[in-house]
């Protein structure tokens, strides 16, 4: 097990990695998410002994690592920039060549010869290569292009699978973390945000960030109308949408100094509707044109626009409703997510 207890690096006043307290277990595949200056690499690199934390310490196993040197810590790590021994082929510096990740008839070249693909696989080859017992991958899939990156992504998914090894990914992409991670946590502002199953995260997001990281979700900020003894809705600032505020999200917001509220809505979860919904519980979002449609696989990514809001909407098929006209759409109650005033989710 890697064992983390109250790892802290300052760079500057605000950036760094707040204390960390994290336990990876034996063979577990851990991917961390989250933006540029989140604490992603900075924490791979205390890990792996490329840095020195302020303070707190690093345990594998029984041993701890904090004085231990980078060479002697059995920990394999793929930077984000991979360097090799420029006076070497390939074939030299990998116990073999093959078409594993691509690399087959490439032993021959030399490392200035290498695509930044083709040395971000080769990196890849010789950290598995080691057998460590704990392999650190830092954006490893960034310099790849997007059709070999999703091919990688299942290869390296695989070997891991078959492996007995711990790795720790990071990544601001969240096809990679909800692709590649048994547990994913999220990291944002050097601080670990949530931590769970793809599935955990996905379904119960924590906080607002947590759910923009995971994924193309829309937020709308509005207000709440209504209250102990009728029902509580949700209202945008232009009332273009409303929706049926659950009674437990009024409960829990009844409590708020200001009665401000969020609603986070899926791509997935967005429906092309009439007028005439009746009473089915949900949000409506009255007279949103679409603006653009993006061809993902065989069907369409839509957004839809009212003012500054922005919305995006799953379409199944190539025939998406006509740029510009103004639709009615329509997300089930129970598939809306709830944010309150500080950003925590509330359900």
């Amino acid at each position: 097990m890697l064992s983390i207890r109250g790892l802290t690096k300052r760079h500057t006043p605000d950036v760094g990695l707040h204390p960390l307290d994290l336990d990876v277990p034996a063979g577990d595949q851990l991917v961390l998410l989250g933006p540029s200056g989140s604490g992603k690499s900075t924490l791979l690199r205390l890990i792996a002994g490329l840095e020195r934390p302020d303070a707190g310490e690093i345990r594998l196993g029984e041993r701890v690592l904090n004085n231990v040197p980078p060479h002697e810590r059995g920990i394999a790590f793929v930077p984000q920039r991979p360097s090799f021994y420029p006076h070497l082929r390939l074939r030299e510096q990998l116990p073999a060549v093959d078409d594993r990740f691509g690399l087959g008839g490439l032993g021959d070249r030399f490392p200035h010869q290498l695509s930044g693909g083709e040395a971000q696989r080769a990196a890849l080859a010789r950290a598995l290569a080691r057998q460590a017992a704990l392999a650190l991958f830092d954006e490893p899939f960034a310099p790849l292009d997007p059709v070999f990156r999703a091919e990688i992504r299942h290869e390296l998914h695989l070997l891991l699978t078959r492996s007995a090894a711990t790795m720790i990914l990071v990544t601001h992409d969240p096809i990679d973390a909800l692709a590649l991670g048994r547990r994913v946590g999220v990291l944002g502002d050097g601080r670990l945000q949530q931590l769970g199953t793809p599935e955990e995260l996905a379904d119960r997001p924590g906080n607002r960030f947590v759910a923009l990281a995971l994924g193309q979700l829309s937020l709308i900020d509005g207000r709440v109308r209504g209250g102990e003894s009728a029902v509580v809705t949700f209202v945008s600032a232009d009332g273009s949408v409303e929706a049926a505020v659950p009674p437990a999200v009024a409960r829990s917001i009844a409590i708020q100094p200001t009665p401000n509220l969020t609603l986070g809505i899926r791509p997935e979860d967005v429906f092309l509707r009439p007028s005439d919904t009746g009473s089915e519980p949900g949000a409506r979002f009255i007279g949103w044109p679409v603006v653009s449609a993006e061809p993902v696989g065989s069907g369409r990514l839509l957004t839809l626009a009212r003012g500054r809001d922005r919305v995006r909407a799953g379409w199944p098929s190539n025939a998406p409703p006509r740029v510009g006209h103004p639709e009615n759409w329509f997300a089930p109650v129970d598939r809306c997510l709830w944010f309150d005033h500080t950003g925590r989710s509330v359900r």
